[in-house]
């Protein structure tokens, strides 16, 4: 009853085609950068950043590059925490990829539930 429409124009099907090639080449690269985009990339970013910062304050504190000695273990306690909660915030913005929110994946799990 409802057939699938012929495209007119043959570069739109010419394109369609190379799009339906290049999505069965995928490399992991490809695939990370995919998963990234699909979350919030500011607070992947942000995740980053927060890492890269306190490690860099635990390093230069560390180095001795802090004078008062009391001045670098508060930095170095405060790099750390930060070095810490910035770990925290890339691995929970990195695995929260929403890939066990579809129907399928909601349907195995009654039909486990169910017969447990």
């Amino acid at each position: 009853m409802f057939e699938q429409e012929e495209y007119k124009n043959s570069t739109v099907s010419d394109g369609l085609k190379k799009l339906n090639n290049t999505d069965q080449k995928t490399s992991g690269i490809s695939l990370f950068m995919d998963r990234v985009h699909s979350l919030n990339g500011l607070h992947f970013i942000s995740a980053a950043m927060q890492i890269f910062l306190g490690t860099s304050v635990v390093a230069l504190s560390l180095l001795n590059s802090i004078q008062p000695l009391w001045l670098a273990t508060i930095t170095t306690v405060f790099g750390s925490i930060t070095t810490m909660v910035g770990l925290y915030f890339m691995y929970r913005t990195i695995t929260q990829t929403g890939a066990f929110d579809s129907l399928l994946h909601k349907a195995i799990k009654r039909v486990i539930n169910s017969q447990n």
